[in-house]
């Protein structure tokens, strides 16, 4: 296996803090990709509590803009401003984004020194029950050699998207297999790993049993939403689905008033979707004793049993 997808959950609240939950917050960490996924108030004091520098972000991914999910985002870029962040942040979001980041921008004095490129993305019509090929293309917002982002529209009360993070499959060289073949270091290894033969030497040396296939890895991050096609869709296969639990099944009518998830529907999109684990997120206020939390827990893994619940400051790797 290659490099591990590490994420750490900085914030596992919804609307209202609590004593143990920030607001809603995950960072994505691969290589050298430090992603946001969304930024509530808060946010940067939970990287100091977690001992990460937000200095390393590269992307911040908003699912929506919610309060909640976009309040620690001005201090955020002002901390960035004022310990000199010297790359380009490239922050995503639905329809509207670039309007709320020009009214934020504004709050700051020496705006320019700090380099955004903001990316709206206009999913409206992917709520269609069948999509274009035009449409299927338009789902990846980033591409890169090592993986690559989708994205989809949610049935909320604001526009809001959902996102996939996938690490490309890859040919993987067997090192125990490779140092019985003595071979120098030679830029042609690359042109091995793509699975050619290549010559060095007098020798001829063919990838055949020298290589293997990395799969895919899938994390999928599914924030505020009423149960739509597009859940399933967009978490089909995941290694890992994040999935807003606002709240208890007994709350389902006002979940749904209220345009959220309880947690036996982030259940069946995780079980639908044919996910291999699903981490809920996004707790009410009103579950903050373990017992309460417990009651959710079996409530989805009745449906899925491969549940567990964030905490903030919980780490995973994948």
């Amino acid at each position: 296996m290659g490099q591990k997808i590490n994420i750490t959950f900085l914030g596992t609240g919804s609307a209202i803090p609590t004593l143990k939950r920030n607001h809603p917050a995950i960072l994505l960490q691969y290589k050298d990709e430090n992603i946001l996924i969304d930024c509530g108030e808060g946010t940067q004091r939970q990287f100091r509590k977690a001992k990460l520098n937000p200095l390393k972000l590269t992307r911040i991914l908003i699912t929506h803009w919610h309060a909640d999910h976009v309040l620690g985002l001005p201090g955020l870029i002002q901390t960035l401003m004022l310990n000199n962040y010297n790359k380009t942040l490239k922050i995503y979001g639905p329809a509207g984004t670039e309007k709320m980041m020009q009214l934020y921008l504004r709050l700051f004095a020496h705006r320019e020194k700090i380099k955004i490129e903001v990316h709206e993305i206009d999913g409206k019509n992917f709520l269609k029950e069948e999509s274009t090929k035009k449409e299927q293309a338009s789902e990846t917002i980033i591409d890169t050699d090592e993986f690559y982002i989708q994205a989809k529209p949610m049935k909320h009360d604001v526009p809001t998207l959902a996102y996939s993070f996938i690490v490309k499959e890859k040919n993987r060289i067997d090192k125990e297999k490779f140092a019985k073949l003595k071979i120098p270091n030679s830029p042609l290894i690359a042109e091995l790993v793509k699975g050619k033969t290549i010559t060095i030497g007098d020798r001829k040396i063919s990838p055949k049993g020298l290589l293997y296939k990395e799969p895919e890895r899938k994390i999928t991050i599914i924030m505020d939403t009423l149960p739509n096609p597009n859940t399933i869709k967009i978490a089909k296969n995941s290694d890992l689905l994040i999935c807003e639990s606002t709240y208890s099944d007994e709350e389902k009518e006002c979940a749904k008033e209220h345009s959220h998830l309880t947690a036996s529907e982030a259940a069946q999109i995780a079980k639908k979707s044919g996910s291999k684990r699903l981490i809920l997120t996004h707790l009410s206020q009103r579950y903050e004793t373990d017992q309460q939390q417990e009651k959710i827990l079996q409530q989805a893994k009745q449906i899925f049993e491969e549940t567990e619940i964030a905490k903030d400051f919980l780490k995973i790797e994948i």
